[in-house]
């Protein structure tokens, strides 16, 4: 299966071609060019795996909670490409991104919402799950004071940790700094549920941003 994934939902912006297993990958951090960026790279993935756009299975997209102008960019460019070769288009959550690149048993990902408040949940490792994963507590958005104190200890990743480290600390045990969301994450994540479940089954890409105000 070739499965291309897109992430645009946060200030990284990353494709990932999955070629069965193996993974090629452009990064780069450029909040505000993701619109002009996220093209060229498809086409630099694609040239590096020697693979046509009309050999793509599947089409994968970071579908939120993030920017809201990132998802919308990062989704409309999925949805886009798959139109055009009639292909099918798998959404993954961005926090569920971040829990698959901690590869730790239980992950409390958070995101910068703005506004003083996060994007979280918690999320634990388990193989019979389609994704491989369990959502323990469901994608939400709060001020960090907010985020449910959790009987299990959870390793914390994302930008809501970076900026709000001694908040989110007394909620969960350590953290790891200056993560984001990942195309390659969304990859790995998208190619797992479709060998589970199949493609009718998997995630929906229709966008999360889990509220009505947003800022970027």
């Amino acid at each position: 299966m070739n499965l291309l994934a897109i992430d645009t939902a946060t200030e990284a912006c990353s494709v990932a071609l999955w070629c069965d297993g193996r993974v090629h990958c452009q990064r780069v951090m450029e909040p505000r060019g993701h619109s002009a960026r996220v093209l060229p790279m498809v086409e630099a993935v694609l040239d590096e795996a020697g693979i046509a756009r009309s050999s793509l299975d599947v089409i994968a997209c970071d579908r939120g909670p993030g920017s809201f102008t990132g998802i919308r960019i990062g989704v409309g460019v999925a949805q886009g490409i798959a139109m055009g070769l009639d292909r099918p288009v798998v959404g993954v959550s961005s926090l569920l991104a971040l829990a698959e690149l901690c590869g730790k048993e239980a992950v409390l990902p958070a995101i910068d919402a703005r506004m003083g408040q996060v994007y979280w949940a918690l999320f634990c490792q388990d193989k019979a799950a389609p994704t491989g994963w369990t959502c323990r507590q469901p994608e939400q958005v709060s001020d960090p004071e907010s985020v449910a104190s959790l009987a299990l200890r959870a390793v914390g990743v994302g930008s809501g940790w970076d900026r709000y480290p001694d908040v989110l600390s007394r909620r969960s045990g350590d953290w790891i700094a200056l993560r984001f969301p990942d195309a390659t994450a969304i990859a790995s994540i998208a190619a797992r549920e479709i060998a589970a479940v199949g493609i009718e089954k998997s995630g929906s890409a229709v966008p999360v941003y889990l509220r009505d105000r947003v800022t970027d």
